[in-house]
């Protein structure tokens, strides 16, 4: 895989502002990043509302969510060699521009599918943005200055998750959801007119191969298993055409597999899994990704269909959360270097759990105070565990493959991303679809229960003035509501106790990780 050169001094920038370059360019990829984050936590909140007016599927709008990160991480492989054919500057500004411009599409498109297409795109687009941008930081900062740098880097991932569920749940009540993604367009705008004011270009190599067979292989086998995974709760999970996707997936995927671990330039650099330390951290968080992922498809999903709250008050019940987990971000990071990795993910790793269990016992009526702690539990569990987690792993990692094991890190941590979404949407119409079985067996017009239930109504819509044959018609109608309600209550805390088992089941490979950090 091709690597991103040193940066170098080319032409004068076109203005001076009176700061160092490295601090220049940290405001063209601090721009360009918030866009991209933005995005990815602005469409959470806004999903339920798009399904809705697209009148669309649950396993249907999470490809929203799933193409789109499996389109990053199918990409994100490519950053290398694209970087050495074009360039630092040319590759991160076209990154942000094709994102921008695919993100204006996303706010125009007529349907589902359109949109899920230009999803796809603008996943295309942006895969580069934060490798790229980190690549930028690390080879124009000074050694002395590079954590206060990578400090101010961390802002834009920090700031956007706590804005974009409040941001984008107002525009959805305000104006509607198509405004959540033509928001990022000023802003993707001025990332590239700066960029290519105060960014220095890089040297070009032109004798770098492409691994077509690794990025071929790679796409169509994660491509198919995440196809399959989709729709398999409404088409069977063995279906012929999905069994014939599984087949695809598990060759294709077996093939990549040996190509990258013996082609001498691929895409990604499997070899580094080899190392231990590294493999169990990107284990841990790759499943600690999964549950992340799934649950901010399902708890957006519970508040606005269940609870019957708006995006904007879904968007500002949910904030809190991304507060705490940005607060104990930089606390964990402190902390790792006096005491480890290991006390900081176990603690974590309990308190994930607990709050998933306390989340399988929601119902309509829980509070909002309720719903907000077990969420800032949430998110104080993630924010403790994932950045020891993350460093941990690169401990032991050469420099001169330093790169390919952060590439190889993101990849993983997408697709992990991309498969927790889809898990989460088939897992909850599974148990819908089981639920609802169940209680039409049980709750029928001749159940003595149902038939008090439906008595009490009946009495009540005559008072109101209802005739008597709209009063039964009416009754029947809220008894099959109000049946349809409660099978998706119970799927949605069968969900979240999964999850809690999940959860307390990643103990185990955390008990791998090193105690103590060791540094190359």
């Amino acid at each position: 895989m091709g690597t991103v050169g040193s940066l170098v001094v080319g032409r004068r920038p076109i203005f001076q502002i009176g700061m160092a370059y490295h601090w220049q360019a940290l405001v063209a990829v601090v721009l360009g990043t918030f866009v991209v984050v933005l995005n990815q936590t602005i469409v959470n909140v806004a999903l339920p509302r798009v399904i809705q007016i697209f009148q669309a599927t649950v396993d249907q709008g999470q490809l929203v969510l799933t193409t789109y990160m499996l389109a990053l991480a199918v990409f994100m492989p490519a950053t290398g060699f694209l970087t050495d054919r074009l360039g630092t500057k040319r590759a991160y500004l076209g990154s942000v521009g094709l994102f921008t411009i695919f993100t204006a599409l996303c706010g125009l498109a007529p349907t589902m599918d359109v949109l899920i297409l230009f999803r796809v795109l603008q996943g295309i687009g942006g895969a580069m943005v934060m490798p790229l941008g980190m690549a930028i930081i690390f080879q124009t900062a000074p050694p002395r200055e590079r954590g206060a740098v990578m400090g101010m880097f961390g802002l834009p991932v920090l700031v956007a998750p706590m804005s974009g569920p409040v941001l984008g749940g107002y525009l959805v009540d305000a104006v509607g959801w198509r405004p959540i993604f033509l928001i990022g367009m000023p802003v993707g705008i001025a990332a590239v007119l700066y960029g290519m004011a105060i960014l220095r270009e890089t040297p070009r190599k032109h004798d770098t191969r492409f691994d077509w067979a690794g990025f071929i292989l790679g796409g169509v086998g994660f491509s198919a298993a995440l196809a399959a995974l989709s729709r398999a709760p409404a088409d069977g999970w063995f279906a012929p055409h999905l069994v014939a996707l599984w087949l695809v997936a598990a060759a294709a995927l077996g093939c990549w597999v040996v190509i990258e671990l013996t082609d001498k330039h691929p895409l990604l650099d499997l070899g580094v899994l080899k190392d231990r330390t590294y493999l169990t951290s990107n284990v841990v968080v790759c499943l600690i990704m999964v549950l992340m992922f799934g649950s901010q498809l399902l708890v957006p999903l519970f508040l606005q269909n269940v609870r019957g709250l708006s995006p904007f008050a879904t968007g500002l019940l949910m904030a809190p959360e991304a507060i705490a987990m940005a607060i104990m971000m930089p606390i964990a990071g402190r902390l790792l270097d006096k005491v480890g990795p290991r006390p900081l993910a176990i603690p974590g790793l309990i308190g994930l759990s607990f709050a998933y269990w306390q989340l399988s016992g929601l119902d309509p009526n829980t509070s909002d105070t309720t719903i907000a702690a077990i969420l800032v539990l949430r998110g104080v569990s993630q924010g403790i565990m994932i950045l020891p987690l993350m460093t941990v792993g690169m401990d032991r990692i050469a420099a001169a493959r330093m790169s390919r094991a952060t590439v190889l890190a993101t990849v993983i941590r997408q697709i992990a991303g991309a498969f927790g979404a889809a898990a989460a949407a088939s897992l909850l119409l599974t148990r819908q679809q089981h639920h609802q079985a169940t209680l039409v067996q049980t709750v029928t017009p001749d159940a003595p229960a149902v038939v008090s239930s439906l008595g009490s109504i009946t009495v009540r819509l005559l008072e109101q003035g209802a005739t008597a044959a709209n009063s039964a018609n009416m009754a029947l109608g809220y008894l099959n509501d109000r049946t349809k309600e409660v099978a998706s209550v119970r799927a949605y805390d069968d969900c979240f106790l999964v999850y809690a088992v999940l959860a307390l089941m990643t103990l185990a490979p955390v008990l791998m990780v090193p105690r103590r950090r060791q540094h190359h």
